[in-house]
């Protein structure tokens, strides 16, 4: 039961922080594109795709944990 409740609460938190990231990278790449007159306007560019890029893993994350519930739901003393 504690296991459970400690993944459900890791699920949410990482949810929440995936979010974050993909708010971040939005708003980092469209500074980057609005800023594209200056010197160094790719560096915010390539900050945002990357900050984007572990925000999908993070979500690859989440689905490999929202898997191993359900299996351990489906097989109880596995």
């Amino acid at each position: 039961m504690i296991k459970k409740i400690a993944r459900l609460l890791l699920i949410f938190f990482l949810s929440f922080f995936t979010l974050y990231l993909v708010f971040v990278s939005v708003i980092s790449v469209s500074i980057g594109f609005a800023n594209s007159e200056r010197p160094g306007f790719w560096m915010p560019i390539l900050w945002g795709v990357l900050i984007f890029c572990l925000g999908l893993f993070i979500i690859r994350l989440i689905g490999y944990l929202l898997k191993q519930m359900k299996a351990k739901e489906k097989y109880p003393y596995y």
